[in-house]
């Protein structure tokens, strides 16, 4: 008996043994899956273009998160994934310990700051006393400016200063509107990479955290917890389309600042730009002006609005106000054409009070394959095949170990090319450069840290 034989007749006889202490069972009982059990969707990417790339070609609900990680090169990971799945191994704090939201150019975010100053360099400086004074200046400009109601129980407010700096994160809560963009909020930038709730900074032991003073509470619900509700209300983009949600902007100059009706209607300049303004879809962008320019009518974009938690483009038509539902067109409201980039469809809406009322929702279109994401897509280098990716993520990893780059934030743009690190360097402020040590710490076991399997499937496909 050959010695191959001799090892192969051993591997046989020892799963016996296993599956005689262990028998199957004899009669297979399905059963439903655990409540608990996140999607399947986890993955990692170099670059952060790639990692938007990647969403845009998903059905689920997906965002891009990044990880501040020890890799040779000093560039972030980045991860896409399901709100509900990052928490799903967020939540124990045992591993990633230093994500951020990547808040997307162009998407609809809610209005947030990020506020610091040095302790020694101030040292009569009453920060709590700042950010209420600041929280209640804001909600008076809210006020004048768009007509809001809000107040201190409006903001959720976080904390992670140390002895050494005052640090605070302010999210607003506001209802039924948020900010068209990230530069309609004002002072940041695109791509912003925004501390989660309970990350700490790379090298630092201080998480971000509920601060004494906050006054917001999440609303109660029996199915998923608080500290899920907290951890939702966090995030700058989860912010959900509805027909009573504002859209709001910030572009006006010095002169017409107090004109609150400037700031109430959103639309663009029609003598300016002749009602269109480019969404970041331009073929979308032109497949709905030819939805609305039939039979002599000429209709245009009176604005749109990108909801990245729905992947969703919402476009306000003026000059076409056919309706699906009455058969004709409406005598004064115009329409909305909606464009589901997730499931390529789309539909209308409209203004009118009595569709509203009626939750009024036209059938769904396909879209043409012009317009597909996965068509505009299928050149993209990083997707033509998975060996691809799984190169790119091995070789980031088995890097030899190096500290972050003194850049700790990306905000390149989706189809830039340049060096995370090098346009980090340019953009980021100084809040976010500060990196060191190591992160992600090593994925030993225990009940709540990340499973092997999952980790492995990324890493080590």
């Amino acid at each position: 008996m050959s010695r191959k034989w001799e090892e192969k007749l051993k591997q046989i006889e020892e799963r016996a043994s296993y599956y005689q202490a262990k028998p199957l069972c004899s009669v297979y009982r399905p059963r439903l899956s655990k409540l608990e059990e996140p999607p399947s969707i986890w993955k990692l990417f170099h670059r952060q273009r790639q990692a938007f790339n990647f969403a845009k070609t998903c059905k689920q609900d997906v965002h891009v998160f990044a990880l501040e990680y020890k890799t040779g090169d000093g560039q972030r990971i980045y991860l896409v994934t399901t709100y509900f799945q990052l928490w799903f191994y967020y939540k124990s704090r045992k591993n990633l310990l230093h994500c951020y939201e990547v808040i997307p150019e162009n998407a609809v975010c809610k209005l947030y700051f990020d506020l610091e100053f040095n302790k020694p360099a101030n040292p009569g400086a009453d920060g709590k006393k700042m950010v209420t004074l600041l929280i209640e200046h804001v909600c008076r400009e809210l006020q004048d400016l768009y007509g809001i109601n809000c107040s201190a129980v409006d903001v959720f407010n976080l904390d992670s200063s140390t002895e050494e700096k005052f640090s605070r994160h302010l999210i607003f809560q506001l209802r039924d509107a948020a900010f068209k963009d990230n530069i309609h909020v004002g002072v940041y930038t695109r791509n912003r990479n925004f501390r989660l709730y309970k990350s700490s900074k790379l090298g630092k032991h201080v998480a971000l955290e509920i601060a004494e003073d906050n006054k917001f509470f999440p609303k109660q619900s029996k199915a998923i917890s608080e500290e899920y509700q907290y951890f939702l209300s966090s995030l700058v983009c989860n912010v959900r389309f509805s027909d009573t949600l504002r859209i709001l902007t910030c572009e006006a100059t010095q002169d017409n600042r107090k004109r609150p009706e400037h700031f109430n209607n959103t639309s663009i300049s029609v003598e300016t730009l002749e009602g269109f303004q480019s969404s970041p879809y331009p073929e979308v962008d032109r497949f709905v002006l030819s939805l609305v320019t039939k039979n002599d009518i000429k209709g245009g974009i009176r604005r749109w609005s990108y909801f990245s938690s729905e992947e969703l483009l919402v476009y306000d038509i003026f000059k076409y106000r056919w309706c699906e539902n009455i058969g004709r067109a409406h005598k004064s409201n115009n329409i909305m054409i909606l464009v589901d980039l997730k499931n390529e469809v789309w539909y209308q809406k409209c203004h009118d009070p009595v569709c509203k009322a009626e939750n009024f929702k036209s059938a769904c279109f396909p879209l043409p394959d012009e317009v597909r994401l996965l068509f505009l897509f299928k050149e993209e280098e990083e997707f033509t095949t998975d060996e691809i990716w799984n190169n790119e993520t091995q070789s980031c990893l088995k890097s030899s170990p190096s500290k972050l780059s003194t850049a700790a934030s990306s905000d390149t743009d989706w189809d830039n090319d340049m060096d995370d690190a090098n346009f980090l360097e340019a953009t980021e402020d100084a809040e976010l450069a500060e990196a060191a040590e190591s992160t992600l710490q090593s994925y030993s076991s225990g009940v709540d840290e990340i499973p092997d399997e999952i980790v492995m499937e990324i890493f080590q496909e």
